[in-house]
């Protein structure tokens, strides 16, 4: 009886000394702004102008097929009237032709648009996810959660300043791409 007791004793005294040091240990959570990151970086910015020229070009194909269609649509209406009807009928199915095909060219530049996207930002996600990482292992960083501008969609609705790793992740960002 008096082994057990002893036993209980040591086992306790382990336990609680296990707990003591886990409690000692500061666990330290961060968070980083990605939108604020891709903004105040200089890869971020060139990244932002890469893809507001990209979508700019792909803007004045659609404008161009646009006006394109509005002057077959005025030509169609002013027109009208004085064609036969199988005249009307042919320019109707030759404007249903080009609007058909300008719908699916809208389609087309989106997805070069979405796609540009996400390559030129998946790149840029793994650059700022290195960073991330190198500096929560020197501060012995536990957790780094994303924060937004969204609010409560983000999943953090407050943070101290403290806490924010945003600017020390655009200093690293921004040191290693002037190297």
């Amino acid at each position: 009886m008096k082994r057990r007791v002893n036993i209980l004793a040591i086992l306790t005294a382990c336990i609680l000394g296990f707990v003591v040091s886990a409690a000692a240990v500061e666990q330290k959570i961060a968070v980083v702004n990605p939108q604020d990151i891709l903004n105040g970086t200089k890869k971020g910015k060139k990244i932002k102008d890469m893809l507001a020229e990209y979508v700019q070009t792909r803007q004045r194909v659609v404008q161009s097929e646009e006006a394109d269609l509005k002057k077959l649509e005025a030509e169609l209406a002013s027109t009208g009237p004085v064609l036969s009807a199988a005249a009307k009928q042919e320019k109707q199915a030759v404007f249903q032709k080009q609007l058909a095909a300008y719908d699916r060219r809208l389609q087309e530049l989106e997805g070069e648009v979405q796609a540009k996207k996400r390559d030129a930002l998946g790149e840029f996600t793994k650059a700022i996810e290195q960073a991330v990482q190198q500096i929560a292992e020197n501060e012995n960083i536990l957790l780094v959660l994303e924060k937004g501008r969204g609010g409560p969609a983000t999943g953090i609705l407050y943070n101290q300043d403290s806490l924010d790793l945003t600017s020390r992740v655009i200093k690293a960002l921004d040191s290693k791409s002037d190297q």
